[in-house]
């Protein structure tokens, strides 16, 4: 009978129309997904919805080898209405850019042409640039209000004096005969000053794809600012370093591949490599924390991270997917080692900034 089983998918469901091999829930499964670019007689493909496409994506990699995957996309590409969607330029120029097409275009890029890629690249970047324009001015804001934050107290030029807080804190010197405030202390900011090392440290397997694109953007965004070094990385099972590499997050998502295992474990002894000083560093871990790796390296990496100084913020997601699905056990482990696990939603990012900047 198991044989049976192993032909009917073979031959798709089409060559047993009595349904006389009864196949069991996860071989079901596998026969929906096959025959969403095989079959002929139980609607087959995708129409125009790229929510089926990324969603079939995302089932063929839980129950297919990667070779085999990249054979399935292939096939979808030229058996069904996913290269008709994706890969003609000239539908692609009339397609209204939304996050989930972009998600599903970034997931199937290696196997663009060339041709198609460059249509691929307009419509990502009309996407790009609809997030930058509420992302940019308020991330900016957040960087200036943090640098402000770090006024000194000394003997600053009036170009650089800190004026409401040498107000504030010399309000006790308030003298009413004059009507005047008359400061024991100056403070002032010092031009010199950086803040704290950002490291965004990005999964890029296909659960975490629209994270992956609002990182990239954020990124991009920070790393723009001369008054805080930031660094772009992203991970599966290799380590894929963008710091500095590209300005435009369009180009930094066409240089990053979706897809490949998880190996934290190995993205966090490479980061520790790349803090500046122990003592003025944040990571933000962009994970669902689904782990693939040695568990008990990732615990002793965090660990040694925060213990010399550095914080360590995990985002189990970085999207407005709502409740993200992520390693319940591992995110317990990691808050007990005191890194915080929560998901944020892209808006509320430059809001979550400065918080943390502030606590150096």
């Amino acid at each position: 009978m198991r044989d049976l089983s192993r032909w009917k998918l073979v031959l798709g469901s089409d060559s047993d129309p009595e349904d006389a091999v009864v196949l069991n829930k996860d071989q079901d499964e596998v026969d929906e997904l096959l025959n969403a670019i095989y079959g002929t007689t139980k609607k087959p493909g995708f129409g125009r919805s790229s929510h089926k496409i990324r969603k079939w994506l995302d089932a063929i990699r839980l129950k297919f080898p990667s070779d085999i995957v990249q054979i399935l996309q292939e096939d979808a590409l030229t058996r069904q209405g996913v290269q008709e969607m994706l890969l003609e330029p000239e539908l692609l120029e009339k397609i209204e850019p939304s996050l989930e097409l972009v998600a599903a275009i970034l997931q199937l890029q290696q196997l663009m042409p060339d041709k198609s890629k460059a249509a691929a690249k307009s419509l990502v970047l009309k996407l790009v640039r609809e997030i930058e324009k509420k992302l940019k001015s308020r991330l900016h804001l957040a960087v200036q209000n943090s640098v402000r934050l770090h006024s000194k107290a000394g003997d600053p030029n009036t170009s650089q004096i800190d004026w409401k807080k040498t107000i504030y804190r010399n309000l006790k010197n308030y003298r009413p005969e004059v009507n005047t405030i008359i400061p024991d202390k100056w403070f002032g900011f010092k031009k010199t000053h950086q803040l704290p090392q950002i490291i965004l440290l990005v999964d890029k397997s296909e659960s975490m794809v629209q994270s992956m694109i609002y990182a990239s953007i954020s990124g991009s965004i920070l790393a723009s600012l001369k008054s805080i070094q930031t660094h772009l990385i992203f991970f599966d099972t290799e380590i894929t370093d963008l710091t500095n590499a590209y300005q435009d997050p369009v180009d930094i998502l066409f240089s990053v591949p979706c897809g490949g295992g998880t190996d934290i474990a190995r993205a966090m002894q490479y980061t520790q490599q790349q803090i500046r000083n122990v003592k003025e560093c944040i990571i933000f871990l962009i994970s669902d924390l689904y782990e693939y790796g040695n568990k008990n390296d990732l615990y002793a990496s965090c660990n040694q991270i925060i213990q010399s100084g550095s914080k360590i913020i995990s985002l189990l997601s970085l999207s407005d997917e709502g409740t993200p699905d992520y390693d319940l056990q591992i995110a317990k482990n990691l808050t007990a080692l005191g890194v915080p696990c929560f998901a944020c939603p892209p808006e509320k990012f430059p809001d979550l900034l400065p918080r943390y900047l502030n606590e150096f």
